[in-house]
This record gives C-alpha cells, sequence and structure tokens, in this order.
C-alpha cells in the first residue's frame, strides 16, 4: 500500500505544531532526503506504507534540529541535551523490514 505525498506532508505539519514554521519547501526537502535514506537501506520503494512511520519521525527529528547540525549535544543550566545521528538510525530502523532484492 502506498501513501500520497501531500498526505503525509500534512499529517508531519500537524505533528508539528506551534514548530512548523510555514517552510513548506524545506520540510519536503528534508522529508524526501529521509525518504530517500529510508528506501536505499531497506530495498522498498520510497512511499512503501512499511516506511512512512520511520521517515515521518526521522523528518520531525531532522526538521526540529534545523540550525543546530552537527552539534553532538548541549548543555544548559542544569539541562543537557544529546544527539543521535537521525540518518544512521532511520537506516538501522529500517533494516529489519528490508525487502531482499
Amino acid at each position: 500500500m502506498e501513501q500520497d505525498k501531500t498526505e503525509i506532508i500534512q499529517s508531519i505539519i500537524k505533528n508539528l505544531s506551534i514548530n512548523y514554521k510555514d517552510d513548506r519547501t524545506v520540510l519536503e526537502d528534508i522529508y524526501e532526503q529521509m525518504a530517500f535514506i529510508a528506501s536505499d537501506a531497506s530495498h522498498r520503494k520510497v512511499n512503501d506504507a512499511k516506511l512512512i512511520p520511520y521517515i515521518k519521525n526521522a523528518t520531525i527529528e531532522a526538521y526540529l534540529r534545523r540550525g543546530k547540525e552537527g552539534t553532538s549535544g548541549y548543555s544548559e543550566g542544569s539541562e543537557s541535551e544529546t544527539y543521535i545521528d537521525i540518518e544512521e538510525k532511520l537506516r538501522k530502523d529500517v533494516i529489519h523490514i528490508r525487502r531482499i532484492p
């Protein structure tokens, strides 16, 4: 089963809520990059329904982290956060639904 890219982008925008900055082109670019990575790692079509949840999560993470690329973490006051490699995590997440070519 395949899903329409427009519907998926709309779903991501809803999920981002107030964090969405009305820059659809940027969001679509990130989505396409994550979709390519997931498709390449799993040997499935970009719009395969099994990949969509992983692609959406990776897109949201990458969108929210814009401006902090290349940073492994940060510490502010008593709070600290460590970043994961979104692309590597996506590859690892979809490997278990990999289709044998």
